[in-house]
Order: structure tokens, then C-alpha cells, then sequence
């Protein structure tokens, strides 16, 4: 994997680049940015130049056995740790996963370098932190720590105060429907529509593209506009059906933030270029003047801190039914 395999994150890019070249490698690291922006990819194709037996200008060369082995996943200089995944029910990362990165720090490398990335390492629990920090203050030589996270405040001070913060911004929208239309086969239209709604996160793109997606949110889009007339016993009733699928809440939350925001966009300057949903112009010019700028606002920031709670699993039925009774009433400022 070279490092122009990955979109985006040129500035990212540059500094570990720099850093190889040099051979002057921090001995940690602290990839800073959302999900779905190219962490853990830089950090492999990070991984291979290092290691690499005949390495190239940007990347290792992806086909001598250090190579291969990092692709395939059974290189064992390259390690993942991370707390067990689950959209709903998010799990902290355990003094006993630092203990395992004790036992294979008591080996040396069999490598140039070993490469030991802490996904979600904000996960920590504080005394995993503690742990960790331990050995952060002691480093041992040819090894080299990178710690994934969203916003590096949510880390020890100790712990920041001693790694290099890279940051990685969202992935511009052109170039990930660029990609879609290369590497995944879609037609222009829908790579372009699901590049405006991935927020910069190539996986949220690749997760977008294998559910229906434009269909659905279509189908959400309608929902929207009509829950305004609902009694509230239907209002109830949907809400229930809405709960049965949880693996769709997050997405619905963020097509209705998406549409809001289209809304708040045409009111404020009628530019269709700017919108998420181009496709649906048509649809937000005329429904757009339906709605008060300052309600809009207000829900749409509402609906953005639901996202948050549900990712947190804080209750997701209340704060489902919190944003539903929001939506319910933007009936009292329509026109």
C-alpha cells in the first residue's frame, strides 16, 4: 500500500513522509480526526514503508513478503487493539488489552519496526490510561505506539503531552464520489449523492452504499415532511417501528440533519449548489419557505446531539422520542 492509495490527508501524509525519510520517527503518535478518514490505513501503509524490503518513494512495494504478510493481516509487527465493536453498545479498552501490549513489548521486533495502533484509544479505561502512560514514559526502541482517536481531549494530558498529534480532516465530498465511481462501479449521480452525505467518512460511504440507501432516504425524506400531521398516536406507533431497526437510527438522524440543513441553506441564500441533496432541489426550494430559520436551527442542532447520545447508547428510545416530538412540532410554524 502506498500512501497515494489513500484519499485525502495529504498534509498527514507530508509529515510521515518527512518523518521516514529522515529516519527521526516519534515513538508515538496520535492520529486525531472522525471515523472513516484514513487512520488506520495510514498507519499500515505507515507500517510497510518502514518494514518493506525494497521500499518506493511513498509507500512500501506490495508484493515482497513483509508486504504481503501487512495486507493479509498476519504480520507480526502490526497489531490493531481495540475495544469489541457494537454500534449500540460501545465497550472500553481494559488494562488487560495494555497488559497484552506488555507481553509482546518483552520480545523484540522481529522487524525493523513494530507498529502497535490503539483504535478509539479515548476508550481507555483510566486505568489502562495510567498503564499505558507507563509505558509511554519509557518507551522501548523500535517500537512505535499510534493512537486513534476522534479528539485527542478526550486523553490524558500525560498521555498527549508525549505523542505527535497528526490531525485528519474530512475527506473532501468530489473525491470520495471520485473514488466510488472508480473503485466501486457507481454511476456518477448516486456517488455524488452519498459523497454529500458521508460527512467526509469513506466507510460511512461504503456502509451508505450497501444499504439501499437512496431509496431509504427518500422514503425518510417523505417521513419528514409528513410527521407534522400525524396524530400522536401514529406518532407513537412510528416511533416503535422506527426502534425495531436501531442499525438505521443514526442514518435516519443524519438525512433528517442533512435535509434541515438544506433547508437552512436554500432560505438563507437559494444557492442548489450548495446543498447536500441537489437531487431533491426541487423539493427544498418549495418547501423551504415553510419553516422558520431559528426553529430549523434549533431542531437541526438537536438532531445533531441525538447522534451523539445514540452513539453513546444514552437511551436511545427518549431520545428518539424527543427528536420525533420536535419534528412533530414544526407544524406550529408552518405557513
Amino acid at each position: 500500500m502506498r500512501f497515494s492509495d489513500i484519499i485525502g490527508q495529504e498534509y498527514a501524509k507530508r509529515i510521515l513522509l518527512r518523518a521516514a525519510s529522515t529516519g527521526r520517527i516519534p515513538h508515538a503518535f496520535i492520529f486525531s480526526g472522525t471515523a472513516g478518514t484514513g487512520k488506520k490505513s495510514l498507519a499500515k501503509a505507515l507500517t510497510m514503508l518502514l518494514n518493506c524490503s525494497a521500499p518506493l518513494s511513498d509507500g512500501g512495494c506490495g508484493s515482497c513478503r513483509t508486504c504481503k504478510q501487512i495486507i493479509d493481516g498476519n504480520f507480526p509487527d502490526f497489531n490493531i487493539i481495540a475495544p469489541k465493536k457494537d454500534k449500540y453498545r460501545p465497550s472500553k479498552i481494559s488494562i488487560d488489552h495494555i497488559r497484552n501490549i506488555y507481553a509482546k513489548l518483552g520480545f523484540a521486533p522481529i522487524s525493523k519496526f513494530r507498529v502497535i495502533v490503539i483504535d478509539h484509544a479515548e476508550e481507555m479505561t483510566e486505568e489502562a490510561s495510567n498503564a499505558f502512560l507507563r509505558i509511554l514514559e519509557e518507551p522501548p526502541p523500535k517500537n512505535i505506539f499510534i493512537l486513534n482517536v476522534v479528539e485527542p481531549l478526550n486523553l490524558l494530558p500525560t498521555i498527549v503531552s508525549r505523542c505527535q498529534i497528526i490531525r485528519f480532516y474530512p475527506i473532501p465530498a468530489e473525491k470520495i464520489a471520485d473514488w466510488l465511481v472508480k473503485n466501486k462501479g457507481l454511476d456518477r449521480d448516486t456517488a455524488e449523492v452519498i459523497s454529500r452525505m458521508c460527512e467526509g467518512s469513506l466507510s460511512k460511504a461504503l456502509e451508505l452504499m450497501e444499504k439501499d440507501f437512496l431509496k431509504k432516504r427518500e422514503d425518510w425524506i417523505t417521513l419528514f415532511i409528513r410527521l407534522p400531521t400525524f396524530s400522536k398516536k401514529e406518532l407513537l406507533s412510528l416511533l416503535e417501528e422506527i426502534l425495531k431497526n436501531k442499525d438505521e437510527l443514526l442514518d435516519i438522524l443524519i438525512v433528517w440533519r442533512g435535509w434541515i440543513r438544506d433547508l437552512i441553506v436554500m432560505k438563507e441564500t437559494e444557492d442548489k449548489e450548495l446543498l447536500i441533496n441537489r437531487d431533491l432541489s426541487h423539493m427544498v426550494e418549495k418547501l423551504a419557505n415553510r419553516y422558520i430559520l431559528d426553529e430549523l436551527v434549533v431542531v437541526m442542532n438537536h438532531i445533531h446531539s441525538a447522534e451523539q447520545a445514540i452513539s453513546k447508547n444514552r437511551n436511545v428510545s427518549l431520545v428518539m422520542r424527543k427528536v420525533m416530538m420536535e419534528l412533530y412540532h414544526l407544524r406550529t410554524i408552518s405557513h
